[in-house]
């Protein structure tokens, strides 16, 4: 494992994004169908998973059919109160296997997208447009990645489990009505920030480990865990270049809605279509992949060093 670098100066994420958009360009252009094409199926690969954990979240109001007087809502809480107690086996049963099947279906998406986060560096970093050499090559890295990743994604659906649990206890009071309205009504008004901070939280994590912590695995050739302390470390030493590295990255992740929205437009959502959006607008999605690699560059850790591009990570 090879030490860092002191910077000399502060880390500027403005000049890693202009490093980014040259070594953009000189990957990319001329412009070469196939490579483009290798390319934008990595960067699907890599986006698979992400997006957040958000959706629709059960419990909404009620059904149009319920009635709207005191004694025909109570007369519906009781009923399904003892439809729930009598069915409760069922339903235990089909909550326990749908969450099996959805953790399932998470860890598998997860792991492609982790071991493909892995692939896209190594191509943005050495210049090429492959994807098995890389996906043996990263292997034991990305294990450990996505680890982390499943234990994130597995305490933000929890979390946001007992929330609606919490969200249907409050709204279970306010149909009751009388003394206890008032503290459901205060629980679904407490819920909204926390729902809002968990959502904000995860994001942010979610993008501490692509951007950050997985290249500093790459450099440093150490499991998750050691290289989330690393950034934690970073973080504490240049504060303010990571705050405005993430209020930038906003900014190019609203241009780059607007670039794919207009790009649906002219072409009949034909560019919506999976991996014919990363191949098209691949110089997009290799600058974003190539911006924070630069910032971390900038701090010590150099993955574009040239002995590392004559000699791949084996």
């Amino acid at each position: 494992m090879s030490s860092p670098v002191v910077p000399a100066r502060e880390p500027s994420p403005i000049d890693a994004a202009t490093e980014a958009v040259e070594h953009t360009r000189r990957h990319l252009f001329p412009f070469h169908f196939e490579r483009w094409l290798t390319l934008g199926l990595v960067a699907f690969l890599d986006q698979c998973g992400r997006g957040g954990v958000g959706g629709a979240i059960p419990g909404g109001p009620p059904a149009p059919g319920v009635p709207a007087s005191g004694g025909g809502v109570g007369r519906g809480v009781s009923e399904a109160g003892a439809w729930f107690t009598a069915h409760l086996a069922l339903i235990l049963g089909v909550a326990a296997g749908a969450l099996a099947v959805g953790l399932l279906l998470v860890a598998v998406i997860l792991w492609i997208q982790s071991r493909a986060t892995f692939v896209y560096i190594d191509d943005v970093v050495t210049g090429r447009a492959e994807l098995s050499r890389p996906w043996r090559a990263h292997a034991e890295r990305a294990q450990s990645y996505f680890a982390w990743r499943f234990g994130l994604a597995a305490a933000l659906l929890t979390a946001i489990a007992l929330l609606v649990v919490v969200a249907v206890f409050s709204a279970l009071l306010i149909a009751r009505g009388g003394s206890r309205a008032a503290l459901g009504a205060i629980l679904l008004i407490v819920l909204v920030p926390v729902f809002i901070a968990l959502l904000v939280g995860g994001g942010l994590a979610s993008v501490a480990l692509r951007d950050f912590v997985a290249p500093l695995q790459m450099h440093s050739g150490l499991p998750c865990g050691p290289a989330v302390r690393i950034l934690v470390s970073l973080v504490r030493a240049h504060p303010l270049a990571f705050l405005l590295y993430l209020l930038l990255k906003v900014v190019f992740g609203v241009a780059q809605g607007i670039v794919i929205l207009l790009g649906a437009c002219v072409t009949l959502c034909c560019i919506l279509i999976p991996v014919v959006t990363q191949t098209a607008l691949q110089p997009l999605f290799f600058f974003e992949r190539a911006w924070p690699l630069y910032l971390l560059r900038q701090m010590g850790y150099d993955l574009f060093d040239e002995t590392r591009r004559a000699q791949p990570w084996a």
